[in-house]
């Protein structure tokens, strides 16, 4: 197949990055899906650490696209943070209110398995700690947040490619530097933001219109791109304060695989959908999964091959209840959200005449 370039007007560009997400959403809820099952049966059913890296291929897409909507574009740095935080904290803090009402009926539903007790102000204000969050899987908010933070006060009003560059190497720098701090890790994982940087790399490298449609480049940038990641992972590098560094490139690689399939993606309408509702699946399973214990405990299955059946339909249905959140409650919720900033706005411009 003679390779294209793939224009940004075109849907594989949507369908591409949906796509992404949708896998980077899988493969986490599959890691954690396989955390409880290999404890229920003693080790029998295998760990899936290489699902980790579902959150370092969602930091690639959160550079790219904060890129891809800002490139060249005047937008206030109020504009900016106002549709991020319009786009995080709605769903997020009304699962964290759900969570909070679980912990206070039956804390042991909440992090039973943690070291540190749950830091419920740092769970609302996303502040970084060790201890872990009502939302658990809320930690990567935190870098999110930063991130946005940063891209306002370097590269806007007017993201240009230098102005990209130049947030790029701020987070380089912040990197390199954060590892030399002394920082505990487990609080701030500094090295984590190069994967930013690596995403706003490919987001430029797109819009210029440098990636080109090939099947056989995708495939084998993935496949060496996941044999790296399981590599380092194997080495216990994903829960270390290199994970940053050891999980760029890799993550790159798949991502820019993923990039590369362009039309490829219209055909596989349930990962679309799944990338749709990829937000509220990545901070929903958790309360689905907690079904598989319990599920388990009150069947008295004891037999791998139960467990596992368990554990693979708990995962199915955590994306459909996942999609169900998406449709009824983080879409209408954001857009509820928009139509109140867009009015107070309005009123407010009213009032100044």
């Amino acid at each position: 197949m003679k390779s294209q370039s793939i224009a940004v007007d075109q849907p594989q560009y949507v369908e591409s990055i949906q796509a992404g997400r949708g896998i980077a959403a899988l493969l986490v809820v599959i890691h954690h899906a396989a955390q409880k099952a290999h404890a229920l049966s003693g080790g029998a059913i295998p760990l899936f650490d290489f699902g980790i890296i579902g959150v370092d291929i969602f930091f690639m897409i959160s550079g790219f696209i904060i890129y891809f909507v800002t490139a060249n574009k005047t937008m206030t740095h109020v504009e900016f943070m106002e549709k991020r935080i319009i786009r995080v904290f709605p769903l997020y803090w009304g699962l964290s209110l759900l969570a909070l009402v679980v912990f206070m009926l039956a804390p042991k539903l909440i992090n039973s398995n943690a070291q540190e007790p749950t830091d419920i102000a740092a769970s609302f204000f996303l502040w970084p700690t060790s201890a872990p969050y009502l939302v658990n899987n809320g930690w990567t908010l935190t870098y999110e947040i930063i991130f946005y933070g940063l891209w306002a006060l370097v590269a806007l009003p007017t993201a240009r490619p230098r102005n990209a560059y130049l947030a790029c190497l701020v987070l380089a720098a912040a990197s390199f530097i954060g590892l030399l701090s002394g920082l505990d890790y487990k609080v701030m994982n500094f090295s984590l933001f190069l994967e930013f940087a690596f995403g706003v790399t490919i987001g430029v490298a797109f819009k210029k219109g440098l990636i080109r449609q090939s099947a056989p480049v995708s495939i084998v940038l993935m496949a060496a791109g996941a044999f790296l990641a399981h590599l380092a992972i194997s080495e216990g590098l994903g829960s270390s304060e290199l994970r940053g560094f050891a999980l760029a490139i890799p993550s790159a690689m798949i991502f820019f695989g993923l990039i590369s399939l362009g039309a490829f993606w219209a055909r596989l309408r349930v990962i679309l959908a799944i990338g749709d509702s990829s937000y509220s699946l990545y901070l929903f399973h958790p309360f689905i999964l907690v079904a598989i214990p319990l599920t388990v405990k009150l069947l008295g299955f004891r037999s791998t091959p139960q467990i596992l059946a368990i554990s693979v339909a708990i995962c199915i249905a955590s994306i459909w209840a996942s999609h169900m959140v998406y449709r009824f409650v983080e879409f209408p919720l954001t857009q509820m959200m928009r139509g109140m900033i867009k009015s107070a706005k309005s009123f407010s411009a009213a009032r100044a005449r």
